[in-house]
């Protein structure tokens, strides 16, 4: 029984990708790691398989999608194997409809895998989203419906254009499965002395004894010496030269669906778009493996090559922009006698100061508080949709609490990320307010409407559109952009804010200086150099200014850089408030780095690379303004909307292994960047306290995150959004509340 096991073409065909497929099984391996919850949890891409999402909800239809893409990545699958592993397993041409069984034979793994997603799909449901077996059962359907549609129209094909021998010569299958010439063959195979070892170094044919004529039927492969070699290998060139076309065709349709990725109804789940691009990949290396033999792995080297070096051509560059920006014209001069140039320009400095003491003083009038107020820095962390959603619903909340106090009160914005997408969407609606819309501000449906799905459309744009060459484009200000997932990211945050944020920078500044709106101050960082690019409406030069006082001798380095003044000439002012907000919310990899229009080119990153909570802008604010605010108010205040405790666990330290070992230097610098902010952060704070008469009061508002349990994505599930908005009600919380109440005076509070 072990041997005719050992022997089983399934089985044989399970140890060829073992031994030669590797690239194939790392996708297999890949899939698994995602739905057992072992693979890129933090960033929440097993919710996205076990919780699909289409047209913002789990549905049917999100389930069927998903099955659809999942089986056109095992349909890949299989004619990949089929390419390169049919030779090895000559007899199935001498097999009606070879390609058929090769498919039932090569089942184990995708079978493996349905079972195991199901089971895994239905903890995940009962657990995290408390859906009702009814609902689960109707997602069970629509996932086995889409797949079994797939591979029905993949198998209609095949059936319908590949050959086999029996119709080559015109023949009926024999019926007789346990012939006395297969019976020899077997018999004779056993009588030789061949151990297992000797069977698995065979490169040129794997021996099989039995193989699944269909599902519930076993057959013992046939002696196919008496058959013309040449006629067999007519049939599998015959029937690989039909997979290529369906391969093809299949391709074509991937990138069909791009022109399509505006329309909802045609934007699938982000689950079923990274199956998407896992098929595209199969097909390419398939299709090229088919024309091209062994030479397949020494083609993709050489274009990798190529495309590499031409990726550098600015012909074949394809850099997500800023929308707004002028990049057709003469470009701005990056370089370090330009950027010292802004900082050392005491004129623009000391303009800049007096504009903004215009600001505080505007702010303080607007105020009907006692002579000496509080005055508010919001600092706010980065953090995907569960800093944008704890941000907002912070916002929303302090601020209903204290009557509206606490906006009134509120000087400046700062931090990186999902924190400042949060804090962006919910000073707008405090906008709108205020010039006379009927809006609540503190209603539900805009808490909805920021904790809404961003990640579909990225993923949908990565696998439709970006890998490969764009062509779409639009315009905006009188400019032309390629479309990317940068661009899906911002269409999709207008449709899920109702286009409220569709600004541009400008729009934003005569609110600012009549201190009507807090100032808002964007800080991506530029990979170029770890530069801060310091993007606001208002002329901030006195931020980049670290000229060293009379009594300190040095030679500073400029660390930040004048947004509005450096790209001034290509329109900085009329750049798209969306694009902002990217350029801070730029996570490696999901979202494309921008690139501005200098020479050379500079390109932005995620804020929270070098300030997580624009702690910096902070500190050089309260710096620069500490006369005027020791003189017009009773101190000031910090908020901080974490999207984790700041109060770290130490680690224990168990014995590594070497993997680890060799990770631990890189892996712990990155893990703990952003406590190494809040190291620094405490230091400068504690510095300033030194020259600054007034107190300070930091406040700490922390999503309960400790252990990760929130993704670190553009998507929530219902379980994710209830538990951040259940944080607030965490007794450090709590405290921090009682604390900035009592420090805005809000007599309506009780304890």
């Amino acid at each position: 029984m072990i041997r005719k096991f050992f022997y089983f073409l399934p089985t044989q065909l399970l140890l060829t990708n073992l031994k030669r497929n590797h690239i194939i099984l790392l996708f297999w391996i890949v899939l698994f790691g995602i739905v057992n919850q072992s693979l890129f949890v933090k960033y929440g891409i097993p919710n996205l398989f076990l919780a699909p999402e289409y047209l913002n909800e789990i549905n049917f239809w999100s389930y069927a999608i998903l099955g659809f893409s999942i089986g056109g990545f095992v349909m890949a699958f299989n004619i990949t194997g089929y390419v390169i592993n049919s030779s090895k397993f000559p007899f199935i041409a001498a097999l009606k409809y070879p390609f058929l069984r090769y498919c039932i034979n090569n089942s184990l793994l995708p079978l493996l895998f349905l079972i195991f997603y199901i089971y895994k799909m239905v903890g995940f449901l009962r657990e995290s989203e408390a859906v009702s077996v009814i609902e689960i059962i109707i997602y069970i359907l629509g996932f086995l419906a889409g797949y079994t549609i797939f591979i029905t129209i993949s198998l209609f094909y095949f059936f319908s254009t590949n050959s086999h021998i029996f119709k080559l010569l015109g023949i009926n299958e024999p019926k007789d499965t346990d012939s006395k010439s297969s019976s020899k063959a077997v018999n004779s195979f056993l009588l030789k002395e061949k151990n297992w070892f000797t069977i698995l170094r065979n490169t040129k044919k794997w021996h099989v004894e039995y193989y699944l004529y269909n599902p519930f039927s076993i057959r013992i492969a046939r002696d196919i010496s008496h058959y013309d070699l040449n006629m067999l290998k007519s049939i599998f060139r015959q029937n690989n030269i039909n997979a290529t076309i369906f391969e093809i065709a299949i391709l074509i349709t991937f990138i069909g669906l791009g022109f399509f990725n505006e329309t909802p109804m045609f934007i699938i789940p982000a689950a079923a778009s990274l199956v998407l691009l896992f098929t595209t990949i199969l097909i390419l290396f398939s299709s090229i493996h088919s024309w091209l033999k062994s030479w397949a792995t020494f083609t993709f080297i050489v274009l990798f090559i190529v495309i590499n070096m031409l990726s550098k051509n600015q012909n074949f560059s394809y850099s997500s922009q800023a929308y707004g920006l002028n990049y057709n014209d003469k470009k701005a001069n990056y370089t370090n006698l330009t950027i010292d140039s802004y900082r050392i320009n005491s004129k623009n400095i000391e303009n800049d100061k007096k504009h903004h003491l215009t600001i505080l003083n505007n702010w303080k009038s607007n105020l009907t508080t006692k002579e000496k107020p509080k005055l508010v820095f919001i600092n706010t962390s980065g953090g995907g949709s569960r800093s944008s959603l704890w941000t907002f619903f912070s916002l929303q909340y302090l601020d209903s609490l204290t009557n509206g106090n606490l906006f009134t009160h509120t000087h400046l914005i700062t931090g990186s990320s999902g924190g400042m997408v949060g804090a962006a969407y919910y000073r707008e609606l405090y906008l709108k307010n205020l010039e006379g819309n009927d809006i609540n501000i503190y209603a539900n449906e805009y808490r909805e409407n920021i904790a809404k799905d961003l990640l579909n459309p990225i993923a949908f744009y990565i696998a439709t559109n970006d890998f490969f060459i764009r062509t779409k484009k639009f315009t905006y200000n009188n400019q032309t952009y390629l479309k990317d997932r940068g661009y899906a990211f911002e269409h999709q945050l207008l449709e899920n804010t109702n286009q409220l944020l569709d600004k541009k920078l400008i729009d934003y500044k005569t609110p600012e200086e009549n201190a009507q709106i807090p100032l808002m101050i964007f800080s991506p960082a530029t990979s170029n150099d770890a530069r801060r690019v310091l993007i606001s409406p208002q002329p901030i030069s006195f931020l980049t200014n670290n000229l060293p006082t009379n009594t300190v001798y040095n030679q500073p380095i400029t660390e930040n850089i004048e947004f509005s003044r450096m790209f001034k000439n290509q329109g900085a002012e009329n750049v798209r408030f969306t694009s902002v907000i990217r350029m801070s919310s730029t996570f490696p990899y999901i979202m494309p780095s921008v690139s501005l229009p200098s020479e050379p080119k500079m390109y932005v990153l995620d804020a929270g690379l070098r300030d997580n909570y624009g702690a910096l802008s902070t500190f050089k604010y309260i710096h620069t303004f500490k006369d005027w605010l020791e003189e017009n108010t009773s101190g000031v205040i910090i908020l901080t909307f974490r999207d984790k405790p700041k109060a770290h666990k130490i680690e224990s330290n168990p014995l590594q292994s070497i993997s680890e070992s060799i990770s631990l230097p890189i892996g712990s610098l990155y893990g703990n960047l952003f406590v190494i902010q809040d190291y620094n952060f405490d230091d400068m704070m504690q510095y300033l306290s030194t020259g600054f008469k007034q107190p300070i009061n930091i406040i700490d508002f922390e999503l309960d995150n400790a252990k990760d349990k929130i993704s670190l994505s553009w998507h929530l599930t219902k379980k994710e959004k209830q538990h951040v908005v259940n944080s607030m009600n965490s007794k450090n919380n709590q405290k921090s509340i009682v604390r900035l109440l009592t420090l805005l005076n809000d007599d309506s509070f009780e304890e």
